[in-house]
C-alpha cells in the first residue's frame, strides 16, 4: 500500500528517532529494552514499516505493562502505527492517551498532529506541533512537521477554492 510523502515524515521519521536512542527530549515514545517484549517488538516493527504487525504487537504489549510510562509508550506507537495505515479515527483514541499518561512526551503531539492532518484538522494538527516545539524547540522532526502541516493547509485551501459550486 502506497503511504504517502507526509505520513512517512511524520511517522517513519519519528520511530526511527525514537527507535535510534537519538532522543531529542528526556522522554521518548518508543519502548527501548526488553521490559515489554511485546511492545519492544511492536516498536521494531513499526519502524520496520510493518504497520499491521507493529499495531498487532503492541495492542498484545498493552496487556502486560509495567509502569506508566510503558502505557504511554505502547498508545504513542499505536497512535502512530494506525496513522501509518491510514485509520486516523483508530488512530486518535491511542494518541489522546498516550498525551493523557504523560504529556511531556513531544513525539506522542508529533504522533497526533500527523493523524489531525490525515483528518484534515489543521489547526489542531499545528498547535500540537508547537506544543511540541515548546517541549524540544530544536528537533529537526517537528519542524519538518510543521512545514508538512503547513504544505497541507495551503494544499487545502487551493482545492477548496478551485472546487465548483453544485446549485
Amino acid at each position: 500500500m502506497h503511504r504517502p510523502a507526509w505520513l512517512a515524515s511524520f511517522v517513519l521519521a519519528l520511530l526511527a528517532a525514537g527507535a535510534s536512542g537519538a532522543d531529542e527530549s528526556p522522554q521518548s515514545s518508543t519502548v527501548i529494552g526488553a521490559l515489554n517484549q511485546r511492545l519492544a517488538q511492536g516498536s521494531a516493527a513499526l519502524e520496520a514499516g510493518r504497520y499491521e504487525e507493529g499495531v498487532r504487537l503492541s495492542l498484545e504489549g498493552l496487556d502486560d505493562i509495567a509502569s506508566r510510562r510503558d502505557l504511554a509508550a505502547g498508545h504513542a506507537n499505536l497512535c502512530a502505527g494506525y496513522a501509518a495505515l491510514k485509520r486516523f479515527d483508530a488512530a486518535l483514541p491511542h494518541c489522546n492517551r498516550s498525551i493523557e499518561l504523560d504529556g511531556n512526551n513531544w513525539r506522542a503531539f508529533n504522533n497526533r498532529a500527523a493523524v489531525f492532518v490525515g483528518l484534515q484538522q489543521f489547526d489542531l494538527a499545528m498547535t500540537d506541533v508547537n506544543t511540541g516545539l515548546a517541549m524540544a524547540p530544536d528537533s529537526p522532526i517537528l519542524r519538518k512537521s510543521a512545514e508538512v502541516v503547513k504544505e497541507h493547509r495551503d494544499a487545502a485551501r487551493r482545492d477548496k477554492r478551485r472546487r465548483p459550486v453544485r446549485a
